[in-house]
């Protein structure tokens, strides 16, 4: 029987069991075509040692996959009926022997103990190797799928593998249910007294069909909003000119005016009004643009504390929950503000003018397909992650194209090219003729994603890498440590643009394994909402800064610090040498 239009992945790795035999080695193949991932890897042990990664195969016939099944006696079968328990997934042992004895504890301790363990496999560092994290630790020593079942509410699976990535968007995808963000939740159930907790929380057909409409406004929107974009990365350059000193050099708070280019875009897509986050009047500290600026920031800092922390704010108000929550008022009197004033804008228009209306909020208000506090607390999300994604990722951006002078170079001939004249103007429709510049901007997400990991609570019972994942369980997909390992992507922490040119991904499920190695804006029904309006900012930003300015940088690599989302740990102080 022939296997058509098909591409097998196949793995040859050593990984570690819990069993008699102190390793063995094991074959994995999973088929993917262009509708779906079979779902039953076959998979077989033996003692000898190695590990390499073959290249991808086609139309391979079921026999040949037989015969590399059989490797001798001590032979596992794994498909749909048999699969490994759950128990033998491999992990840290220490925390196993916790696990036994931890129903001692009270319930405090084990939320405790819960948070902490959870920031520190995530942003800690190891005593022993300043520079790895034990995130990658775990699977650098237990293999490509590692079981957490330390004291917890729940059982936390870790995967990092590309083609294990796309069994759990194929077995799971349409079900997922998306981790909520906690001190978020409790903000609006305690604090805030709502029954609503917004859009982002909701789950299946509920979910899925809220996105069609917020994709579906803000698609029509969007194309309208772009001369603003353009208007607005103007007057960031004039900004730029302004605040930089004789050497040309950024100040160290360069970052909070990404922050404020971000908020003018969005406001010009939500309320299609200019706002003056980056003008004179905009930057007065005592400004309702100040304001809403400090409030994001100190928001976004606490929003972190808070969620990865001791989790006390449970149980009672601490200063950081305070903190967080004082900013969140201020944001939401803000957001609550002006949702009132297009509200009141509304009564007094004729209804050909309401027909004709552009902006995003008019939009949700006329067809009343969510309730004020679901539109308050949508708005409230996007600005916190959304525009603070955006911003940030524009920063690594700039510094990754500061480090390569080649790269920046090549790109500002394409830009040249496509722009002839320095005063044309950019259009949406030029921007899609820049696969270089596209291609800087996947890179740059590939070695600082806005979110590093993809995090599920699994909604049925599932099969990775032949083990039988219940429903309930925590899956975190480690996004940013698949995009930098060697087996995925040629020299992985060089900045290499060209690996991406010519690719070309199906949205659906596709066949490169390159597409589940590196997934920024996530997959599937969960994916990110504004990929494209976030994409097209950047590169519009990108393409008018690179003609205008050399961008180079003097100081120590910047690395990335994750704050929810991922920022950079030192202050963006960029010299932005003007060209002409």
């Amino acid at each position: 029987m022939q296997l058509n239009s098909s591409i097998i992945f196949v793995r040859y790795q050593q990984t570690k069991y819990n069993k008699p035999l102190a390793a063995i080695e094991t074959h994995e193949c999973v088929q993917l075509t262009a509708n779906e991932i079979i779902n039953s890897p076959l998979t077989q042990s033996h003692s000898n040692n190695g590990g390499s990664l073959s290249i991808l195969r086609s139309d391979i016939d079921t026999q040949s996959i037989e015969q590399m099944a059989r490797v001798n006696n001590t032979t596992e079968m794994i498909d749909d009926k048999v699969s490994i328990s759950f128990q033998e997934i491999p992990g840290p042992a220490i925390l196993k022997l916790w696990e036994k004895y931890w129903k001692y504890v009270p319930i405090f301790g084990t939320q405790l103990f819960c948070s902490l363990l959870m920031n520190r496999i995530t942003e800690g560092r190891l005593l022993w190797n300043r520079n790895n994290t034990p995130l990658k630790y775990f699977f650098d020593e237990y293999g490509p799928i590692v079981r957490i079942n330390a004291p917890m509410m729940a059982d936390v699976v870790m995967i990092h593998r590309p083609e294990h990535i796309a069994q759990v968007f194929q077995q799971d995808g349409n079900e997922s249910v998306r981790s909520a963000i906690d001190i978020l939740q409790h903000y609006r159930s305690s604090h805030r007294k709502s029954k609503s907790f917004g859009p982002f929380t909701m789950q299946g057909q509920e979910w899925i069909e809220m996105k069609l409409i917020l994709k579906k406004s803000f698609s029509q929107h969007f194309s309208q909003s772009f001369n603003n974009f353009d208007t607005i990365c103007n007057e960031l350059i004039h900004r730029i000119r302004k605040i930089r000193n004789r050497q040309d050099e950024m100040p160290s708070t360069f970052n909070e005016d990404l922050l404020r280019w971000g908020m003018e875009c969005f406001y010009s897509l939500i309320f299609n009004k200019k706002n003056g986050f980056l003008d004179n009047v905009g930057l007065n500290i005592a400004s309702e643009q100040s304001k809403l600026i400090d409030a994001i920031l100190i928001a976004h800092r606490y929003l972190n504390r808070c969620e990865t922390g001791f989790q006390v704010w449970r149980f009672v108000e601490t200063y950081n929950s305070k903190k967080l929550f004082n900013a969140l008022d201020t944001i939401d009197n803000i957001i609550s503000k002006n949702i009132r004033q297009v509200r009141r804008k509304l009564e007094f228009k004729s209804p050909n003018e309401v027909e004709n209306s552009s902006p995003v909020l008019e939009n949700f208000l006329i067809n009343q397909q969510m309730n004020l506090d679901d539109i308050s607390t949508l708005l409230m999300d996007l600005i916190i992650l959304g525009v603070q994604a955006v911003s940030n990722t524009q920063a690594f951006l700039f510094y990754f194209l500061a480090k390569n002078p080649r790269v920046q170079r090549k790109l500002y001939d394409e830009v040249c090219h496509v722009f002839s004249s320095d005063k044309s103007k950019l259009s949406e429709e030029n921007i899609q003729q820049t696969p270089y510049l596209n291609a800087c901007l996947q890179e740059s997400l590939r070695l600082r994603p806005a979110f590093p990991y993809i995090s599920r609570l699994l909604s049925k019972k599932i099969t990775i890498h032949g083990y039988a994942i219940p429903k309930g369980t925590y899956l975190i997909m480690a996004n940013e440590i698949s995009s930098r390992r060697e087996e995925n992507f040629e020299d992985p922490e060089k900045f290499l643009p060209e690996r991406w040119l010519n690719e070309k991904f199906d949205d659906n499920f596709v066949i490169q394994e390159k597409y589940w190695s590196c997934l920024p804006f996530g997959h599937g029904v969960r994916s990110c909402l504004g990929k494209i309006i976030a994409e097209t900012q950047i590169k519009l930003l990108t393409a008018k800064i690179v003609r205008e300015f050399k961008i180079e940088y003097d100081y120590a690599d910047i690395e990335s610090k994750f704050l929810l989302v991922n920022v950079p740990k030192k202050p963006l102080r960029f010299r932005f040498v003007d060209r002409n």
